[in-house]
């Protein structure tokens, strides 16, 4: 969240990057859907399936 007063924030090209993969991947319609996303997945893992779960974690170690 941005300090008070700030509407938005800026994120690195590669961050960019990242979210609009999440974008594409998951279906979704916005970035800011994709930052809730990511946010839900990092904080409760278990809501992935096994098969996101893999794929997830095959593109983290290809990385």
């Amino acid at each position: 969240m941005p300090p008070e007063g700030y509407t938005s924030v800026t994120i690195s090209d590669e961050t960019a990057a990242k979210l609009t993969e999440i974008v594409v991947g998951q279906d979704l319609e916005s970035i800011a859907e994709a930052i809730d996303y990511a946010g839900d997945v990092a904080r409760d893992p278990e809501t992935l399936s096994e098969a996101e779960l893999a794929r997830l974690l095959h593109r983290k170690l290809a990385d």
